[in-house]
């Protein structure tokens, strides 16, 4: 009986060891393979690397205005635009090759990247000596050229909003909720809209206005998740790997989540989540960040959806907004959903649940919003997203 006991003791004592002991190897082989993950990831490269050259560039010459140019915001990181450089002019095209398919099915969304482009384009030429007059759509043959800029010599005029190229960012991280946005702030972006026949600027940031906007972004993002053509856009524009961002140098990374430091490099080091895993997070982060502690909320809206030179100058309008925010340390960030919606409504033909909502909310069926953004002061750095360089972008044909 004791030896039986005895014998059952070390059986046990073996057991305990080997399960210590495998352990410990399969901790160690996790540890090996987030660090590798992380490294494929770019966990110690963030923000590094040819794909993030732009950023540090110094705007020289003609083609300094199209490394300013490529800096601008732009749905899903696509960068969905070519420049062709003349002796005194350059012409914005888009890059049709580069739409956004079922999420921007009357590429509304390209048009606003195009008009961001050309906005950074302007306010870099004023700053380097030239003044820049725009032609929009000169070829009325081709919906895609957007704009030729002539370049006429003047004096230099540095502004902020040039200062604030390189250091404008989506900050998709949580706002302070301690700190309201004040009615001069308001009023001082309100200023910024110059061309209030073809864009309309709204700005919501009671508490009831707030919650009855950020309830319907949430049922937009939960339409948007199952609807399967919309959200397979994002997987496509998906760079998880630092080889893919050093290679593609555009579409959606870690890095540009407003993610903690040490969450962002968790999410490096663990294996990537499934299709249905990112929707949920996505829909949390929306609740509990986005619309938890958005400060105020604004709509950019036009009289016409179809007039694609409206659509260009609500672009204009958002970077010139998005700049000065950030020249005065505020954060911003575009949360399309509901338009995006709207457009897929449109386009199915289907009843207008969110088109109705946007009508609501801005308590007119005369204009259009096809920008929505939050706004507050932000709590976490925002990191760049990848670019592609100057050269990638020149195309001679256009």
């Amino acid at each position: 009986m004791f030896r039986r006991e005895k014998n059952m003791e070390d059986r046990v004592l073996f057991s305990r060891r080997n399960f210590i002991k495998g352990s410990a190897i399969l901790g160690s082989l996790a540890v090996v393979g987030g660090f590798w993950r992380g490294l494929d990831s770019g966990v110690f490269s963030t923000s590094k690397g040819p794909a993030y050259a732009a950023w540090e560039n110094s705007f020289e010459g003609v083609e300094g205005l199209v490394d300013a140019a490529i800096l601008a915001a732009n749905a899903h990181n696509a960068q969905p635009w070519l420049f062709k450089l003349g002796d005194s002019s350059i012409d914005i095209k888009a890059d049709t090759d580069r739409n956004l398919g079922a999420v921007d099915p009357y590429s509304r969304e390209m048009y606003i990247s195009l008009g961001c482009a050309l906005e950074n384009l302007t306010i870099a030429a004023k700053a380097k000596g030239f003044s820049p007059k725009i032609t929009y759509f000169p070829n009325k043959q081709d919906s895609w050229h957007i704009a030729t800029i002539d370049l006429a010599t003047m004096a230099p005029l540095p502004s902020a909003l040039y200062d604030a190229i390189p250091k404008r960012h989506m900050n998709r991280g949580p706002y302070d909720k301690t700190r309201p946005i004040s009615p001069e702030i308001i009023q001082t972006l309100s200023y910024l809209n110059t061309d209030s026949s073809d864009v309309k600027l709204s700005f919501f940031n009671t508490q009831q206005d707030k919650l009855k906007i950020g309830q319907a972004m949430i049922e937009a993002t939960q339409a948007l998740i199952s609807d399967k053509e919309q959200i397979n856009v994002d997987s496509k524009w998906m760079r998880k790997s630092w080889q893919d961002i050093q290679k593609y140098k555009d579409g959606i990374t870690t890095d540009a989540q407003g993610l903690p430091t040490l969450t962002r490099i968790i999410a490096k080091m663990l294996p990537p989540m499934s299709q249905e895993q990112n929707n949920e997070f996505w829909l949390n982060t929306l609740k509990d960040k986005h619309v938890g502690t958005a400060a105020a909320f604004g709509f950019i809206a036009v009289p016409d959806l179809t007039n694609d030179l409206q659509v260009v100058k609500a672009g204009q309008l958002w970077e010139r907004l998005h700049l000065w925010a950030t020249s005065k340390g505020l954060g911003m960030q575009i949360m399309n959903q509901l338009s995006e919606r709207r457009d897929r409504e449109l386009s199915l033909n289907l009843t207008p649940q969110f088109g109705d909502k946007l009508r609501e909310i801005l308590k007119t069926s005369e204009w259009h919003s096809i920008i929505q953004f939050r706004m507050g002061y932000p709590t976490i750095e925002a990191l760049p997203s990848p670019r592609r360089p100057v050269k990638d972008v020149i195309d001679s044909s256009i």
